[in-house]
């Protein structure tokens, strides 16, 4: 039912996948297993026994201790499909049989190929509706940049407003010079959410992709904000962001969406704004843009507060200067998966 497959093996049926994520990609992994000692990752085939058909989809975990995650570093994980109109509940018992200790979150697409009464929907068992979810702007081909922009809530187009009236500057990152100060960035702003940042060699394997994009917001020649943006299977995956704390009143993160969402009128995607936690801040400044709501489904570990999140070292973490937080990530990022 589940055959345990090669790296090769894995690489030459995920060109074959109907659907797929960058977190997904061989490359990605391979260079994760390179950077930490600690994650390994292991493939699998999925055959239904009670369909005696093909090949159905393919799973990837990564393995932390005695964790099997799909997948780690990112929101969504998931089987790739390989065949459409799969059942999700028999997939479920199947996975739970077969696996312990595992966490799936699934990319809402993924969902597209399961035989589901509500592909958007919690309707199993043992399948939760985490609380997380996401948001797309799904209409991007054939809207104005007005309609678009009429979509928002009235707050986020006056936060537009007031960022454009600031004089902020919003270009690509060039250089790794730009992308050293962007990641200090985001490193101080992990410093005051007291959570351990990716270690900056994530964060320049990402820009170096091709289909990988950073946004950077300058007032002069001071970068004051960035967001990084994946490009995959259709969608455009606003990853993560940071700013200057300095400026948090000039609107700079809702300037860099809407540049980005402007250059996106016209195309065939999907910008997805990544999950947030139900009823947070961060979900009410996603809600605001006028996307539709998906839940993210989760199958198997149900996160409570665990590891540095609930260590009373957190509070320490919070007061640590940025070099000593910059070496000690590669030791601790494995606590955020």
């Amino acid at each position: 039912m589940f055959k345990k497959l090669s790296k090769q093996e894995y690489k030459d049926l995920f060109n074959t996948a109907l659907f797929s994520t960058f977190f997904h990609a061989p490359e990605w992994q391979d260079f994760l297993e390179k950077e930490f000692k600690w994650l390994k990752f292991e493939h699998y085939l999925y055959k239904p026994a009670r369909r005696g058909g093909g090949d159905e989809f393919l799973l990837s975990f990564g393995r932390v201790g005695n964790k099997l995650i799909s997948l780690p570093f990112c929101e969504y994980g998931g089987p790739l499909p390989l065949k459409d109109n799969i059942d999700f509940r028999n997939f479920e018992k199947d996975v739970l049989k077969e696996f312990k200790n595992i966490k799936i979150k699934f990319h809402p697409k993924i969902l597209d190929y399961f035989n589901i009464s509500n592909k958007r929907s919690d309707q199993t068992s043992e399948a939760i509706k985490h609380q997380t979810l996401t948001h797309w702007i799904e209409n991007l081909k054939n809207i104005s940049e007005q309609e678009l922009l009429s979509s928002f809530r009235k707050t986020s187009r006056h936060e537009i407003i007031h960022a454009q009236e600031s004089g902020l500057e919003i270009k690509k990152c060039e250089n790794l010079k730009e992308l050293k100060r962007f990641y200090n960035l985001y490193t101080a702003n992990l410093k005051r959410k007291k959570t351990v940042p990716y270690p900056f060699p994530v964060i320049k394997f990402l820009y170096e992709q091709p289909d990988t994009e950073i946004l950077l917001a300058l007032i002069g020649n001071k970068i004051i904000a960035g967001s990084l943006f994946l490009n995959y299977s259709g969608f455009v995956h606003y990853f993560l962001n940071a700013s200057d704390y300095k400026y948090r009143n000039f609107g700079v993160n809702y300037l860099i969406i809407w540049e980005k969402l402007k250059d996106l009128i016209g195309k065939n995607v999907i910008f997805d704004f990544g999950a947030s936690p139900r009823g947070s801040n961060l979900e009410i400044f996603k809600r605001g843009w006028g996307g539709k709501e998906y839940p993210i489904l989760q199958i198997g570990i149900k996160r409570t507060e665990e590891g540095l999140r609930s260590s009373k070292l957190r509070n320490i973490w919070g007061l640590l200067p940025n070099w000593l937080i910059k070496k000690l990530s590669p030791k601790l990022i494995k606590y955020r998966l």
